[in-house]
């Protein structure tokens, strides 16, 4: 068993801008249905929100490490639950880029400030890199 973590640290105002400049676009590309829903009931502090998923998802992409193609965002989906906290579900091109490398178990940790959010994920991987190319 190999542990392999992923960290990523994302601008709350990129976020802010980039939800002001293309809206519902970016919204749709980038996160799931249940992340938008769980983030649009408090507007006003959506882009925070958006923004510790997006980082978690960045976090979770440097664990899988996909080499020519980045699976769809929206198959990386952050659920952030009061009570269990948060937690990764992969569907479709990033679970089978999960099982392609070896990936048995993701924690996620995640955190926000007033300018930042950031995430870490340690993930449980069963396979060495020599395996990967198989």
């Amino acid at each position: 068993m190999t542990v392999v973590v992923g960290i990523d640290l994302q601008s709350i105002d990129v976020v802010r801008d980039s939800l002001a400049r293309f809206g519902d676009r970016y919204r749709r590309r980038l996160y799931s249905d249940r992340e938008l829903e769980e983030c649009e009931t408090n507007p006003e502090n959506m882009a925070n929100g958006l923004a510790v998923r997006f980082a978690a998802k960045e976090a979770v992409l440097k664990v899988l490490r996909p080499n020519d193609h980045i699976p769809s965002w929206r198959t990386i989906e952050i659920q952030l639950s009061p009570r269990g906290g948060p937690k990764v579900v992969l569907t479709g091109e990033a679970e089978n880029l999960a099982r392609q490398r070896g990936v048995e178990k993701m924690s996620l940790s995640v955190s926000l400030g007033r300018e930042y959010a950031i995430a870490t994920v340690i993930a449980d991987v069963t396979r060495n890199e020599s395996e990967e190319h198989v």
